[in-house]
């Protein structure tokens, strides 16, 4: 009964997250990885009960959480180190906080990622309001047609990047960083899907080997990002 509740708990998250969990449930997921088996449940809600919430449970010293029937010390050292982990993570993430200002600076960012490719991809830059990067992914594997960018997924990816703004960027392997006819309409196309949630496509980069172009700082171009 408990494994197959497990798998449950894992199915769950596996498919949303951590979004719809109750608090007992991020605990005994959590306690799964300190304890193979037997019922993390009643130990989820144990911690529950005597420290109040979920913060208090993971700011709770070692010694407190042993006292815990159903804790032990794997469980323990595995809760307390969960605020330290994640205290060390966002030290080392502002530590390494890309600032995309200028189109230049984006395009120095870009080019280093492309750099080597032989065939086209198309990038998503996703940046807050100051302009620094909350991530940088690709979002398509070959030419930027409608058939193979997923304008749906790609709105989706930026609103859990939390994007303020994004840059959408594409390579020219063997050829000159200028625009084509797709590369227009897909702008447009981007542009009006993230308008809609209010997320603002502030440039369309292309690059290519020797040089770079910025489709929102040539006068031609500007106009499909305005007002977005």
């Amino acid at each position: 009964m408990h494994e197959g509740h497990r798998e449950r708990i894992r199915e769950k998250y596996a498919i949303n997250g951590l979004d719809g969990f109750a608090d007992h449930e991020v605990l005994e997921l959590l306690l799964f990885y300190a304890n193979r088996r037997g019922d993390t449940n009643a130990t989820a809600h144990r911690l529950l009960d005597s420290f109040g919430s979920l913060s208090a449970v993971m700011d709770a010293e070692y010694g407190e959480l042993v006292k815990i029937s159903g804790v032990g010390d794997v469980a323990a050292t595995l809760i307390t180190l969960i605020p330290k982990l994640f205290r060390r993570y966002k030290q080392d993430k502002a530590s390494k906080t890309t600032v995309l200002g200028t189109a230049k600076d984006a395009a120095e960012f870009l080019t280093a990622r492309f750099f080597g490719m032989t065939h086209e991809q198309v990038m998503m830059v996703c940046l807050d309001a100051q302009n620094r990067v909350n991530n940088a992914c690709f979002i398509s594997d070959g030419s930027i047609t409608f058939a193979n960018i997923d304008v749906r997924k790609t709105v989706q990816t930026a609103l859990r990047s939390n994007a303020v703004k994004v840059i959408i960027a594409h390579n020219h392997p063997s050829g000159v960083a200028a625009p084509s006819r797709n590369d227009i309409e897909i702008t447009q196309t981007l542009g009006k899907a993230f308008g809609v949630i209010g997320i603002r496509l502030a440039d369309h980069i292309i690059v290519s080997d020797s040089e770079w172009f910025s489709m929102a700082g040539n006068k031609k171009f500007s106009f499909l990002f305005m007002n977005r």
